[in-house]
């Protein structure tokens, strides 16, 4: 088990093509690590620039050579409907899932 100092650690990859900023991709981002984090599989979310929710399957895909725990966010934005998804991958081993077998 990989660790530092006892912190759990990863990485999170977007995709998306959202008109939003960085500022904003960057909360959503942080909020799909949280809910990785927390165990949670859905949460409102709600800024100046969107709101909407962050939910998740628990499923395990692969997104290039990266692969992890998928979220999704469905937005309704100041420029219209979004939506984009999450890989979090957690180098930790602290809880996370493993490959679905679906």
């Amino acid at each position: 088990m990989l660790e530092h100092m006892g912190i759990r650690w990863g990485y999170v990859f977007l995709r998306t093509t959202s008109h939003l900023g960085n500022d904003e991709t960057q909360s959503l981002m942080t909020a799909a690590a949280e809910m990785y984090l927390a165990g949670e599989e859905e949460r409102n979310v709600k800024t100046d620039s969107y709101e909407g929710r962050i939910y998740t399957e628990k499923r395990y895909e692969i997104l290039g050579h990266f692969g992890g725990q998928r979220f999704d966010a469905d937005l309704d934005t100041i420029y219209g409907r979004d939506n984009a998804t999450f890989i979090v991958n957690e180098q930790t081993g602290g809880g996370g899932t493993g490959p679905s077998l679906n």
